[in-house]
């Protein structure tokens, strides 16, 4: 389970970067500073960053356009909007994303540390994984909050395997309250065909919820999974989650009822039902 598979470094990868966003004018210069760091540690691979503007009523939708004018690795999407859930899907199934090997998925209000892509993709490399899952930290107001609570599958002082047995004895679990694994979507680098099959469906949810709808569906699939200690992703308390969404209650209520089916269907604990 050790065994390191590697590729010659020098090889160009594509990397896919999806951003949505909606009316997010206030953050998106900082967030293209920000990504030009990461990328900057980046320039011996093949990346894009592809920003999927949700029907924004500010400048978000110019602001972008304005960027891939000066940038030819950046791409803009725009849409109706359909809420984060759907423009995050249409950037996985876009045309520019189904070209990369890998997808990184952020949001236009957090910060991804400088080395962020380049720790993900030099272990996704050499350990031929599906998904590389790394820590994150909270952001307030410009300062990067550490928690003293840690998913315990971060206390580990080096890079650690999981085969698909092990993710659905060890891991999987964690979808269902017993958390162990952090379900979010950020921080993590997902071979594309991966991340695909796993959004690539009808959305359970609109709003709350959605990054945990969509890992239900991603960690059966993943074969080879590779969780490392670092903390690369810094997420912004204050964010769509910490406002009145009337859509809560049927999206807590469609989570549970999938939660219900896939408990059968991988012979989960009974006790994760509750």
């Amino acid at each position: 389970m050790n065994e390191k598979k590697g590729k010659n470094n020098m090889e160009k990868e594509k990397i896919s970067i999806i951003v949505p966003c909606y009316n997010e004018q206030e953050v998106l210069y900082i967030l293209f500073a920000e990504l030009q760091k990461v990328t900057a540690q980046m320039s011996k691979y093949d990346f894009e960053l592809l920003f999927v503007n949700d029907g924004s009523k500010d400048k978000s939708g110019k602001i972008c356009d304005d960027m891939a004018k000066k940038d030819e690795r950046i791409y803009v999407i725009h849409q109706v909007n359909t809420g984060a859930v759907e423009a995050r899907q249409t950037g996985v199934l876009s045309q520019e994303a189904q070209k990369a090997d890998y997808i990184f998925l952020s949001d236009a209000d957090d910060v991804v540390e400088s080395d962020a892509l380049e720790k993900l993709y030099n272990t996704a490399v050499e350990y031929d994984a599906d998904c590389v899952c790394a820590n994150m930290r909270k952001y307030w107001k410009g300062i990067k909050v550490n928690s003293k609570y840690k998913s315990p599958c971060f206390n580990i002082k080096a890079p650690k395997v999981y085969n698909n047995r092990d993710i659905i004895e060890k891991i999987y679990i964690s979808c269902f309250g017993i958390t162990d694994y952090p379900v979010n979507l950020a921080a993590k680098l997902y071979k594309s065909a991966l991340i695909t099959k796993a959004i690539d469906f009808p959305a359970i949810v609109r709003f709350m919820g959605e990054d945990l709808s969509v890992t239900l569906r991603c960690l059966p699939l993943t074969q080879r999974l590779v969780i490392i200690p670092d903390i690369i992703y810094n997420y912004r308390i204050g964010g769509g989650t910490s406002r009145f969404m009337p859509d809560m209650l049927n999206d807590f209520l469609a989570l549970y009822d999938n939660k219900v089916k896939l408990i059968y269907k991988y012979d989960m604990p009974q006790d994760a039902m509750f």
